[in-house]
Parts: C-alpha cells; sequence; structure tokens
C-alpha cells in the first residue's frame, strides 16, 4: 500500500532577498549565487497537515506508525549543480506562514515567510530565531541572518553522482519522533551542505522543483508505505515461465476519487495441458506469485505515480490475486495506467511486464 498526501503550503527563501516571500510560485529553488565574493543561498519550506495523514492511515484501519515515510519533490530544471552533492532534510522548528508572494513581483511581497522572517517582515517580532537555541536546534547562514530554525535530531539526505534527479529522501526518523512526541511537526526544510551553501568557489548554483502551486501533476508528496500483502495460498500457484494470460476481471473505466477499488487479477494458461477432464483448462483459476508487484503511471505522459516495489505486492485469496487502490491520494479528472511485474518461477531469474492497456479514470464526486 502507497498512500499519497500533499503539502498544505510551501515557499522558497531566498538569502539574497532576505524579506521576500514566494510562496505563490509554481517553482521550488535550492540554488546559490555569488555576489561580490559572497554566497547567497536559497532553502525550500514544505509543510503537511500531519494530523490528517495520520488520521487518515488510521480510518482505513492501520497503525501509522508502521508505515514508512518519503518525501519526494519532481525536479523542473537544473543548472550548473556540481557532479557530487547532497541534500539535506530536516523537521522545521516553528510554523510559518506561506503568504501570497512570487519570485517576480514588483514590489516585491514581504507579507509572509522569507529568509529572515517566519511570517511577515512587517513585523520585527516574527523573525526567525538566529541565537540561544532550544536544545537540537539550530540555524545557519551565510551573509544574512535567518534561513529557518531545524531540529537537528533527526534527518533525512539524498545524494547525487554524475546526476540530478527528483528527490526522494526517506523522512521515517523525523515522522517517528512526531509519532513519539518528541519534536512537533511544522514541516520540512530542504538545504545544500554547508560546505556548499559556504564556499564561494565551488559550482551550484540552481535545482529547481515543482511546487503544490504548479499546473501539472508533480507536487510535492508524501509517501507512506505499509506491506499490506496477504497470501492466503488456497489457489494453486500458476507457473510463470509459460506463456500466461493476466486479465483483470472487474476493472472499471472510472472511479470516484474517493473510491477504494479491489481489483482482480485472474490468470490462467494461454495453452492449457491435455488431459483427460470434464470441464475446460480454460476455467481453472490460479494464483500469481506472491511477489507479483503493481505499478500506476499517468496514461498520457508515462510518468510513474506509484513505482512497482514490495510495499505494492499483490494479495490473493480463494477466488484470485488481487491489489487495493486508495484513489483519494490521487489527482481527480486524470486517466492512470495499470502495469504488473511479475517475477519468472522456478530457477529462472527475472520478470516479466505486462502492460494490457488497463486504464481507468479518476473522477471528481459529484
Amino acid at each position: 500500500m502507497i498512500l499519497r498526501f500533499y503539502p498544505k503550503k510551501d515557499a522558497t527563501i531566498y538569502e539574497y532577498y532576505p524579506s521576500k516571500n514566494t510562496g505563490l510560485d509554481a517553482i521550488l529553488d535550492v540554488s546559490k549565487v555569488i555576489v561580490n565574493s559572497s554566497s547567497y543561498n536559497s532553502r525550500v519550506l514544505i509543510d503537511f497537515d500531519y494530523t490528517a495523514i495520520s488520521a487518515s492511515i488510521v480510518s482505513l484501519g492501520y497503525n501509522p506508525n508502521a508505515f514508512k515515510y518519503n518525501l519526494k519533490a519532481y525536479l523542473a530544471e537544473a543548472a550548473e549543480i556540481p557532479l557530487d552533492y547532497t541534500l539535506y532534510c530536516f523537521p522545521t522548528y516553528t510554523s510559518w506562514s506561506m503568504g501570497v508572494g512570487r519570485y517576480g513581483n514588483s514590489p516585491e511581497t514581504t507579507d509572509g515567510v522569507s529568509w529572515r522572517y517566519k511570517d511577515s517582515a512587517a513585523n520585527a517580532a516574527t523573525a526567525w530565531l538566529t541565537s540561544s537555541f532550544p536544545a537540537l536546534v539550530t540555524a545557519s547562514w551565510s551573509n544574512a541572518s535567518g534561513g529557518g530554525t531545524w531540529y537537528t535530531s533527526s534527518a533525512g539526505s539524498q545524494s547525487f553522482s554524475y546526476t540530478t534527479s527528483d528527490i526522494d529522501i526517506d523522512v521515517t526518523a523525523i515522522i517517528r519522533q512526531v509519532q513519539s512526541g518528541s519534536i512537533n511537526f511544522n514541516g520540512f526544510i530542504i538545504k545544500k551542505s554547508e560546505n556548499d551553501e559556504k564556499s564561494t568557489t565551488s559550482i551550484f548554483n540552481s535545482l529547481k522543483f515543482f511546487s503544490k502551486d504548479t499546473h501539472t501533476v508533480y507536487s510535492p508528496i508524501i509517501e507512506a508505505k505499509y506491506d499490506d500483502s496477504i497470501t492466503a495460498g488456497s489457489l494453486s500457484l500458476i507457473n510463470t515461465d509459460d506463456e500466461i494470460n493476466v486479465i483483470a476481471v472487474n476493472m472499471k473505466s472510472a472511479y470516484a476519487e474517493t473510491s477504494t477499488p479491489l481489483i482482480r487479477l485472474s490468470s490462467r494458461y494461454r495453452y492449457p495441458a491435455d488431459s483427460f477432464t470434464t470441464s475446460s483448462g480454460y476455467l481453472v483459476r490460479y494464483r500469481l506469485p506472491s511477489d507479483t508487484q503493481y505499478a500506476v503511471y499517468n496514461a498520457n505522459s508515462d510518468d510513474i505515480i506509484v513505482n512497482f516495489s514490495e510495499y505494492t505486492k499483490l494479495s490473493d485469496d480463494s477466488t484470485s490475486s488481487y491489489l487495493k487502490l486508495h484513489l483519494d491520494s490521487f489527482q481527480p479528472q486524470r486517466y492512470y495506467r495499470l502495469l504488473l511485474k511479475v517475477p519468472n518461477s522456478g530457477s529462472n531469474s527475472g520478470y516479466q511486464i505486462y502492460d494490457d492497456n488497463w486504464i481507468f479514470k479518476v473522477t471528481r464526486n459529484q
């Protein structure tokens, strides 16, 4: 089971423009500029409603403490990036206001979070803490004080080598601290390493990611992941080394965005072995291997929405193999395509991908 949750607010804060708010920008920017031999950085703030995330998981009958959590953000553009670099994700210490500014506003919008202020430049009392930090809380900057405050007791990171790609950071350790009550949840701050931020010689221009205000399907998300597969083993296991057919027997062309369809996958041999029997070999029911996984793609762009993983394994019962989709975490009014990754049987390694045009639409509730 993979559940996807969207942010309630996000923004980029710029050291070179310490009072500028960018709460409504469609892009989140992790960058650095060198001006007069001084480095000025930007950082990204993303906040989610963890109370709602936890309640949603509980409503499905599961324990949020059993899930793993990943923060994902999708790359829009990269420029002048070093061969090797690491991005860090820390839990933000205090709450902040998203604001309604955009980078290109003139005059600049200063109402909302910025490098220097949590809420508004009009109220000096909302400045980020820059000294006398509580235990396990810190901040840092190169030339302009501010830049957010964050807990140091837990963190996530992702390292890149000879590549630029989407952010996919394991934040389970952070969420565990929230669940235990040892820290409050006020979202995440994403930043470069201290060395990258303060160096005036290393290359690190800009990584741009889509924000919650993008008009695309690439909003940042938290993925909550849990292996909920069940193997009853009451049906015979099909030999996938033979030629088989897999049919999504009850898949509909459209589902409401709040539905949780259970999709049954019937498998049979394409050419049943000859035998003396009173019924057709084509009517015998089988189950797929327990390590069979599913993925969901955007049908129009082939972008991965839910990837194959140990958290998307099929279940089975006395009727067939099956999977359950939780569509309230999918964007409505879009078409999606289901794929299967079926391991080979016996001593044969590898797997087969089944992409049989299993397409469905998620519709808005009326």
